[in-house]
């Protein structure tokens, strides 16, 4: 278990605020070559933040994640969420003039963006760390961070909803769905939107355009400006809010910023967004099949199976268990086996949260070839015997445990991210359930190894509770209907009866019937036990490699990371040869060479690369 949580009412630091202050904790789990300082509050409208010192970063960041996003917005304006997000950045009571946020950034080196989510809005900044005399930031000497985070906070106290920058912004949202149309990672998510529970909020267009936000509503006689300020004060809550800050400053000045600069933020005691009742796919949504036509010429056959809900299960996150067998590429492999046959070139799986309140979904995508596009109901068949593989073996914790030493190590050992990405992120994590020691490592570690949670999980993946998209350019040719936000040709039906039979036949399968190449994996050779680094009192870090061997076969060079002790190593081999280079045509052959080579290897490799090496 983390470090047991401890909320003390501490005086806040700010001089003649008199503002109560809850520290919620300073013990964060952090890498080891982690050297920032943290330290979690909670402000007196119950707005949480985390602050960090970070005493090299050469960029201050701050994100504010707040609990609404387009799973809120009003069934007849879809977009709503995202463009509350837009016109946020034109301007508030405290600085009226119109982008003057992004203009103070830009002269700072500075920059800024947001997105908006199912059941978040993400803002966040960066912008240059030292002050102008480039001497260390202090409260009395700070940095543009100080600035940067005023006007920032007002988007959340007084915005203006400034009328002259409505239909730019709106034009702005509509341009970004107009650069997605065609994108065929939107179009397929869409279509499967569209297609789920229109009860449910994961049915809406989450981006919205034009039309549906300002001309549509206007002709029905709507103020869209009165709508958007009204969504604005409806959501925007403190406590809805969380709140990342990262500079070069101590905490008690980054504390000290906050609560002057964030406590004015109105508290309306909002409860937590959640959506129980309804989930995305009802009974009557299962035992479907949608063949969609995509832009590019891409095949691919995807199951979707409603699953359990994970949200509070992240200690031990069944789901990554069950991923890692089934997307896993070694021998005994559902991969292994369709690769083998020339159907597949690439299969992945994993679940997706949907949002508070409504269990996930497990989602199966496999790349096909065009003789595995002949062959889906083939894939679907061995998929099941596979899956029923899995029903009859316990959870091996051995399974579990290697899973676990991998992501610790890789946590343990993880470097530092740029200061804009790590804030917004850490801000949406905030939103979690997760124990506050546990921000920076609740879904990057594994902490429990719990077989009754995977084998419930592993009980949703069954032939009576999924449904199955085949995309494809060519098959089945006669698409009958459009999607309506995207234009996705699209034909849907009921998956026929003798298909389902055959699926429920291969899931019943007994161990003597089922094909022989499928199993469990084998144990991983590749994972390290020996992580410990002989570390040495360095006066000066070797700038330059140093040369180990130097004739006429090969020349050899090596430098030692004598700066970070960190258990990694590059290796790089080049072999230079002029004959590739003779003629296109060797120029060719070589390509093919490696690609088959590397093909080769897959299986092979597979284990290798699930403990953290990678080759090219």
């Amino acid at each position: 278990m983390p470090h047991s949580q401890h909320d003390e009412d501490v005086a806040a630091t700010t001089a003649g605020l008199d503002t109560p202050v809850t520290l919620v904790t300073d013990l964060l789990e952090k890498p080891s070559l982690d050297d920032r300082d943290y330290r979690v509050i909670r402000l007196d409208n119950e707005l949480e933040a985390l602050l960090v010192h970070d005493p090299e970063t050469d960029k201050a960041s701050a994100a504010l994640d707040v609990n609404v996003g387009n799973f809120s917005d009003e069934s007849d304006i879809p977009g709503m969420a995202h463009a509350v997000e837009h016109l946020l950045f034109m301007g508030t009571k405290k600085f009226p003039i119109e982008n003057e946020y992004g203009q103070y950034l830009s002269s700072h080196a500075g920059s800024s963006n947001a997105y908006t989510g199912p059941t978040s809005t993400n803002y966040f900044f960066d912008v240059a760390a030292k002050p102008d005399n480039d001497q260390d930031p202090s409260d009395s000497n700070p940095s543009p961070l100080r600035e940067a985070l005023d006007r920032f906070a007002q988007f959340f106290i007084d915005p203006l909803f400034l009328p002259s920058t409505l239909d730019r912004e709106l034009k702005a949202v509509d341009s970004e769905n107009k650069k997605n149309l065609q994108n065929d990672t939107w179009r397929l998510h869409q279509l499967e939107k569209s297609l789920s529970n229109p009860n449910h909020p994961f049915c809406h267009f989450s981006t919205g355009n034009f039309e549906v936000l300002k001309t549509l509503p206007e002709a029905r006689g709507l103020n869209v400006r009165d709508k958007f300020i009204e969504f604005h004060a409806k959501h925007y809550s403190a406590n809805r809010m969380r709140l990342v800050v990262l500079g070069q400053e101590p905490l008690d000045v980054l504390q000290k910023w906050v609560v002057e600069l964030f406590s004015p933020i109105v508290n309306k005691k909002l409860p937590p967004n959640r959506w129980p009742g309804e989930v995305p796919f009802r009974e009557s949504d299962l035992g479907l099949q949608c063949f969609a036509k995509p832009v590019m010429d891409s095949r691919e056959l995807n199951l979707y199976f409603p699953f359990i809900d994970e949200e509070f299960l992240y200690a031990s996150q069944p789901s990554i268990y069950i991923s890692h067998l089934i997307g896993h590429e070694g021998p005994g492999s559902i991969m292994s086996y369709i690769k083998s046959k020339g159907w597949a070139n690439g299969l992945s799986a994993g679940a997706y949260p949907v949002c508070p309140g409504t269990p996930g979904i497990f989602d199966v995508q496999v790349r096909l070839t065009e003789e595995g596009l002949k062959n889906y109901p083939e894939i679907v068949k061995i998929f099941f015997q596979y899956i029923t593989l899995l029903r009859e073996s316990p959870p091996q914790e051995w399974i579990f445990q290697e899973q676990k030493g991998m992501a610790d190590v890789d946590f343990k050992f993880k470097q530092k991210t740029p200061a804009s990405r790590f804030t917004s992120r850490i801000s949406s994590v905030m939103q979690k359930p997760l124990p506050r020691e546990w921000l920076l490592s609740g879904h990057n570690r594994l902490r429990t190894f719990e077989p009754t949670q995977i084998e419930k999980a592993l009980a949703t993946i069954r032939p009576d509770n999924f449904r199955m998209v085949i995309v494809s350019r060519n098959y089945p040719g006669n698409w009958d209907q459009k999607e309506k936000w995207y234009g996705t040709e699209y034909r849907h039906e009921k998956i026929p009866e003798d298909l389902m039979e055959q699926i429920r036949k291969a899931a019943s399968l007994s161990p003597a019937n089922r094909l022989d190449a499928l199993h469990l994996p084998h144990k991983n050779q590749f994972i390290p036990n020996q992580l410990e680094v002989e570390k040495k009192d360095v006066t000066e870090p070797a700038l330059c490699p140093r040369v180990l061997r130097n004739d006429g076969s090969a020349r050899t060079w090596w430098k030692k990371d004598d700066t970070f002790w960190v258990p990694r190593a590059n290796v790089i081999v080049s072999l230079k040869t002029p004959l590739i280079y003779v003629s296109a045509e060797n120029n060719v052959k070589a390509r093919l060479f490696t690609d088959l080579v590397r093909d080769a290897l897959e299986e092979y490799s597979y284990d290798a690369e699930l403990a953290g090496l990678q080759y090219n």
